[in-house]
């Protein structure tokens, strides 16, 4: 999927680009959850029961990153590291990813390099009850305030041009590709939706990243 960056952790440090919108990621691996195993954990632990028993056999997953941390609450973002952090603050305001919180990063750090995980959240307009047309008017979005980086970014120094050229051109680059790759069985209807979505928010790049510089200022 171009818009992470696809990484290969095998015990090597191997690197490559990161990604159409410069964020990072654990490589994508299938997972296999056999029936025995399901069996048990929802005998032993009965809260995950439901969830474990309909996740038996191949589900979506990522690699286990062995060399990297979690990020601490509250800490300070290092100066080698706050453009990384500005592009995954963006990135979430594009998808309206409403969890990557505070209190919940979703994310792992090593060196300088920040890998995003977890995003069940993303997009999450689907789920709205009033239907919103504006992709770009992300000031108003509370989840922003209480975002893992925004304690930190608020009023700091970063680049907006590399977001916002990327988003611009977002259509014509990569966005047919991205959703040539969606596999038939997770196009739930709302693909079209998601399309329209990534495409107004490109025509109007620079009001998006307008409201991004206001949520930070």
């Amino acid at each position: 999927m171009v818009f992470y960056s696809m990484h290969s952790f095998r015990g090597e440090r191997l690197r490559t680009d990161p990604g159409y919108f410069g964020v990072l990621t654990p490589e994508p691996a299938l997972v296999g959850v056999d029936a025995a195993l399901a069996r048990l954990v929802a005998a032993r632990v009965h809260g995950k029961a439901a969830i474990v028993t309909n996740s038996v056999g191949l589900n979506f997953g990522c690699r286990l990153l062995v060399d990297a941390a979690t990020w601490p609450i509250d800490k300070s973002i290092p100066e080698g590291m706050r453009q990384a952090a500005f592009e995954v603050f963006a990135f979430d305001a594009l998808v309206q990813n409403s969890d990557r919180r505070f209190a919940n990063a979703n994310l792992l750090v090593r060196g300088n390099d920040i890998f995003v995980f977890d995003h069940e959240f993303a997009f999450s307009f689907l789920l709205a009850i009033r239907q919103d047309h504006e992709p770009w008017r992300v000031a108003r979005f509370p989840f922003l305030f209480d975002h893992v980086f925004f304690r930190q970014l608020k009023g700091a120094k970063v680049e907006v041009e590399p977001f916002l050229s990327r988003l611009r051109l977002l259509p014509e680059a990569v966005l047919g590709e991205v959703l040539a790759e969606v596999p038939p069985e997770w196009n739930n209807g709302c693909v079209g939706r998601i399309e329209r979505h990534l495409r107004d928010a490109a025509e109007h790049a620079g009001e998006f990243a307008a409201e991004i510089q206001m949520v930070l200022a």
